[in-house]
């Protein structure tokens, strides 16, 4: 039965210990961002959604023909690994579909997390908002369409959180 749990019990862990870094490293949220969830930006998350929902379900195919025991012997019966991948599909849609979130000591996302101390700038285009981070020698850009109505406070808590990086007078 252990052997059946197992992966239900590693794909907890492996959340709740996502949630515990994110929250010890980036704080408690000041606010979450109300982005467009069907934009151009988006399209990313909705292709990584179909990928995995195509591996699970050859996956789950490739189990059950491949089932050996008799059917008595499973947790949940011949579809056990079919439930599997089914709870890894939700973990991974309520992921993607998270809201990015402006928190004390940075900004999280569905694609990552982020200390104030590693944004560079942001600028708006409309109601697009787009924040340049870098980490390292590793430079990535995070774009959000955005509800107008949200912009004035979104931007009053990047004004307080970012700090202006000094540029280098020219002679």
């Amino acid at each position: 039965m252990l052997r059946f749990i197992f992966p239900y019990l590693m794909l907890a862990i492996i959340t709740a210990t996502y949630l515990y870094i994110r929250y010890s490293k980036l704080g408690p949220v000041l606010m979450k961002v109300n982005r467009s969830m069907f934009s151009r930006f988006n399209s990313d998350s909705f292709i990584l959604i179909i990928i995995i929902a195509a591996v699970s379900y050859f996956l789950g195919r490739y189990e059950l023909q491949t089932l050996t025991s008799p059917e008595g012997s499973y947790f949940l019966g011949p579809y056990t690994y079919v439930f599997f991948y089914g709870a890894l599909l939700i973990i991974v849609i309520l992921r993607e579909f998270e809201r990015p979130a402006l928190r004390e000591k940075g900004i999280s996302t569905p694609r990552g997390f982020w200390k104030w101390s590693e944004v560079d700038s942001y600028r708006w285009s409309k109601n697009v908002l787009t924040i340049n981070i870098s980490r390292g020698s590793k430079k990535r850009m995070e774009a959000w369409q955005l509800e107008p109505e949200d912009k004035k406070e979104i931007e009053a808590v990047l004004k307080s959180k970012i700090k202006k990086k000094s540029k280098q007078s020219k002679k």
